[in-house]
Protein backbone atom coordinates (compact mmCIF):
# COMPACT_ATOMS: atom_id res chain seq x y z
CA UNK A 1 0.00 0.00 0.00
CA UNK A 2 1.33 3.41 -0.96
CA UNK A 3 1.66 6.17 1.63
CA UNK A 4 -1.30 8.24 0.35
CA UNK A 5 -3.55 5.24 -0.21
CA UNK A 6 -6.73 5.02 1.87
CA UNK A 7 -6.79 1.89 4.01
CA UNK A 8 -10.56 1.48 4.11
CA UNK A 9 -13.16 3.03 1.81
CA UNK A 10 -15.64 5.22 3.68
CA UNK A 11 -18.71 6.19 1.69
CA UNK A 12 -20.23 8.10 4.63
CA UNK A 13 -18.18 10.44 6.78
CA UNK A 14 -18.97 11.77 10.24
CA UNK A 15 -19.31 15.31 8.82
CA UNK A 16 -22.18 14.18 6.57
CA UNK A 17 -23.97 12.44 9.44
CA UNK A 18 -23.57 15.49 11.71
CA UNK A 19 -24.80 17.75 8.90
CA UNK A 20 -27.91 15.61 8.44
CA UNK A 21 -28.62 15.49 12.17
CA UNK A 22 -28.04 19.22 12.53
CA UNK A 23 -30.25 20.17 9.62
CA UNK A 24 -32.84 17.44 10.12
CA UNK A 25 -33.28 17.58 13.89
CA UNK A 26 -31.83 20.77 15.37
CA UNK A 27 -33.07 23.17 12.66
CA UNK A 28 -36.77 22.22 12.98
CA UNK A 29 -36.64 22.67 16.76
CA UNK A 30 -34.98 26.09 16.41
CA UNK A 31 -37.55 27.20 13.82
CA UNK A 32 -40.37 25.99 16.06
CA UNK A 33 -38.91 27.79 19.06
CA UNK A 34 -38.56 31.03 17.09
CA UNK A 35 -42.12 30.72 15.78
CA UNK A 36 -43.51 30.13 19.29
CA UNK A 37 -41.52 32.95 20.85
CA UNK A 38 -42.53 35.25 17.98
CA UNK A 39 -46.18 34.89 19.04
CA UNK A 40 -45.42 36.11 22.54
CA UNK A 41 -45.95 32.98 24.60
CA UNK A 42 -44.41 29.52 24.60
CA UNK A 43 -46.86 26.62 24.56
CA UNK A 44 -45.47 23.09 24.56
CA UNK A 45 -48.27 21.65 22.42
CA UNK A 46 -47.75 24.31 19.71
CA UNK A 47 -43.98 23.88 19.90
CA UNK A 48 -44.17 20.10 19.41
CA UNK A 49 -46.71 20.38 16.57
CA UNK A 50 -44.59 22.97 14.76
CA UNK A 51 -41.47 20.87 15.34
CA UNK A 52 -43.05 17.86 13.62
CA UNK A 53 -44.30 19.99 10.73
CA UNK A 54 -40.92 21.69 10.25
CA UNK A 55 -39.12 18.35 10.58
CA UNK A 56 -41.21 16.81 7.78
CA UNK A 57 -40.60 19.83 5.54
CA UNK A 58 -36.84 19.91 6.26
CA UNK A 59 -36.45 16.16 5.66
CA UNK A 60 -38.29 16.39 2.34
CA UNK A 61 -35.85 19.08 1.21
CA UNK A 62 -32.86 17.12 2.57
CA UNK A 63 -33.89 13.99 0.69
CA UNK A 64 -34.24 15.99 -2.52
CA UNK A 65 -30.83 17.64 -2.00
CA UNK A 66 -29.19 14.30 -1.25
CA UNK A 67 -30.87 12.69 -4.27
CA UNK A 68 -29.56 15.34 -6.63
CA UNK A 69 -26.14 15.47 -4.96
CA UNK A 70 -26.45 19.13 -4.01
CA UNK A 71 -26.33 18.91 -0.21
CA UNK A 72 -22.54 18.78 -0.01
CA UNK A 73 -21.61 20.09 -3.47
CA UNK A 74 -19.72 23.11 -2.10
CA UNK A 75 -17.67 20.92 0.23
CA UNK A 76 -16.87 18.44 -2.56
CA UNK A 77 -15.79 21.32 -4.81
CA UNK A 78 -13.53 22.74 -2.10
CA UNK A 79 -11.98 19.33 -1.39
CA UNK A 80 -11.41 18.76 -5.12
CA UNK A 81 -9.00 21.71 -5.18
CA UNK A 82 -6.51 19.54 -3.29
CA UNK A 83 -6.33 16.84 -5.97
CA UNK A 84 -3.49 18.62 -7.81
CA UNK A 85 -1.28 18.39 -4.72
CA UNK A 86 -1.27 14.60 -4.86
CA UNK A 87 1.61 12.78 -6.58
CA UNK A 88 -0.59 11.22 -9.27
CA UNK A 89 -1.50 12.09 -12.82
CA UNK A 90 -5.30 12.01 -12.66
CA UNK A 91 -5.87 12.63 -16.36
CA UNK A 92 -9.51 11.46 -16.35
CA UNK A 93 -12.27 12.53 -14.03
CA UNK A 94 -16.01 12.16 -13.78
CA UNK A 95 -18.30 14.26 -11.63
CA UNK A 96 -21.60 12.65 -10.68
CA UNK A 97 -24.20 13.17 -8.04
CA UNK A 98 -22.46 10.65 -5.77
CA UNK A 99 -19.09 12.40 -5.92
CA UNK A 100 -16.07 12.85 -8.16
CA UNK A 101 -14.01 9.99 -9.57
CA UNK A 102 -10.39 10.52 -10.65
CA UNK A 103 -8.42 7.96 -12.66
CA UNK A 104 -4.65 7.70 -13.12
CA UNK A 105 -4.23 4.87 -15.63
CA UNK A 106 -0.44 5.20 -15.77
CA UNK A 107 0.04 4.53 -12.05
CA UNK A 108 -3.05 2.34 -11.65
CA UNK A 109 -4.57 4.65 -9.03
CA UNK A 110 -8.08 5.90 -8.34
CA UNK A 111 -9.15 9.00 -6.42
CA UNK A 112 -12.67 9.46 -5.13
CA UNK A 113 -14.45 12.23 -3.25
CA UNK A 114 -17.77 10.90 -2.00
CA UNK A 115 -20.69 13.32 -1.77
CA UNK A 116 -21.39 11.64 1.58
CA UNK A 117 -17.82 12.05 2.82
CA UNK A 118 -17.00 15.38 1.16
CA UNK A 119 -14.03 16.50 3.23
CA UNK A 120 -11.71 13.66 2.21
CA UNK A 121 -9.99 12.62 -1.00
CA UNK A 122 -9.78 8.83 -0.86
CA UNK A 123 -6.99 7.23 -2.88
CA UNK A 124 -6.99 3.56 -3.96
CA UNK A 125 -4.92 1.21 -5.99
CA UNK A 126 -7.07 0.19 -8.94
CA UNK A 127 -6.32 -3.43 -8.01
CA UNK A 128 -8.95 -2.97 -5.27
CA UNK A 129 -11.68 -2.40 -7.88
CA UNK A 130 -14.06 -5.07 -9.11
CA UNK A 131 -17.20 -5.61 -11.20
CA UNK A 132 -16.78 -2.59 -13.47
CA UNK A 133 -19.67 -2.45 -15.91
CA UNK A 134 -22.10 -0.22 -17.78
CA UNK A 135 -25.78 -0.40 -16.91
CA UNK A 136 -27.75 0.97 -19.89
CA UNK A 137 -31.27 1.13 -18.47
CA UNK A 138 -33.83 3.37 -20.15
CA UNK A 139 -35.95 3.12 -16.98
CA UNK A 140 -33.51 3.77 -14.13
CA UNK A 141 -30.87 5.80 -15.93
CA UNK A 142 -27.64 5.05 -17.74
CA UNK A 143 -24.61 4.64 -15.49
CA UNK A 144 -21.38 2.83 -14.88
CA UNK A 145 -20.86 0.86 -11.71
CA UNK A 146 -17.80 -0.42 -9.90
CA UNK A 147 -16.94 -1.74 -6.46
CA UNK A 148 -14.19 -0.54 -4.13
CA UNK A 149 -13.39 -3.09 -1.43
CA UNK A 150 -16.76 -4.71 -2.14
CA UNK A 151 -18.76 -1.44 -1.77
CA UNK A 152 -20.77 -0.38 -4.80
CA UNK A 153 -20.27 3.00 -6.45
CA UNK A 154 -22.78 4.04 -9.10
CA UNK A 155 -21.96 6.97 -11.40
CA UNK A 156 -24.90 8.05 -13.60
CA UNK A 157 -24.02 9.41 -17.03
CA UNK A 158 -27.69 10.16 -17.77
CA UNK A 159 -30.45 10.79 -15.28
CA UNK A 160 -33.84 11.90 -16.42
CA UNK A 161 -37.46 11.59 -15.43
CA UNK A 162 -38.27 10.44 -18.95
CA UNK A 163 -37.69 7.07 -20.55
CA UNK A 164 -34.71 7.42 -22.88
CA UNK A 165 -33.87 4.75 -25.41
CA UNK A 166 -30.25 3.66 -25.31
CA UNK A 167 -30.31 3.83 -29.12
CA UNK A 168 -31.37 7.49 -29.26
CA UNK A 169 -28.73 10.18 -29.67
CA UNK A 170 -28.61 11.23 -26.00
CA UNK A 171 -28.95 7.63 -24.79
CA UNK A 172 -26.19 6.31 -27.07
CA UNK A 173 -23.91 9.17 -25.96
CA UNK A 174 -24.52 8.36 -22.28
CA UNK A 175 -23.82 4.64 -22.88
CA UNK A 176 -20.64 5.52 -24.79
CA UNK A 177 -19.47 7.75 -21.92
CA UNK A 178 -20.17 5.01 -19.36
CA UNK A 179 -18.32 2.45 -21.53
CA UNK A 180 -15.33 4.79 -21.81
CA UNK A 181 -15.04 5.10 -18.03
CA UNK A 182 -15.40 1.35 -17.56
CA UNK A 183 -12.51 0.89 -20.03
CA UNK A 184 -10.41 3.46 -18.12
CA UNK A 185 -11.09 1.68 -14.81
CA UNK A 186 -10.20 -1.69 -16.36
CA UNK A 187 -7.00 -0.23 -17.85
CA UNK A 188 -6.03 1.25 -14.47
CA UNK A 189 -6.72 -2.08 -12.75
CA UNK A 190 -4.63 -3.93 -15.35
CA UNK A 191 -1.79 -1.45 -14.85
CA UNK A 192 -2.01 -1.77 -11.05
CA UNK A 193 -1.82 -5.55 -11.37
CA UNK A 194 1.49 -5.27 -13.25
CA UNK A 195 3.13 -3.09 -10.59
Amino acid sequence: MKENETAKFQRFGSFFILLLLGLGLVLPFLLSLLACLGHGEFRLDAFLTLSVVFMVIVWIFLIMLIGYGNLTALFVKRTAKGIDKLPYNFNSSFKGRGGILYIDVEHGMIGFISAYNPLKIQIFSASRLSKMRTIPSPWTGIRFVFYIDGKKISMPTLLTNKVVSTKSGIGAEAVSKADAFVELLEAAKSRAGRR
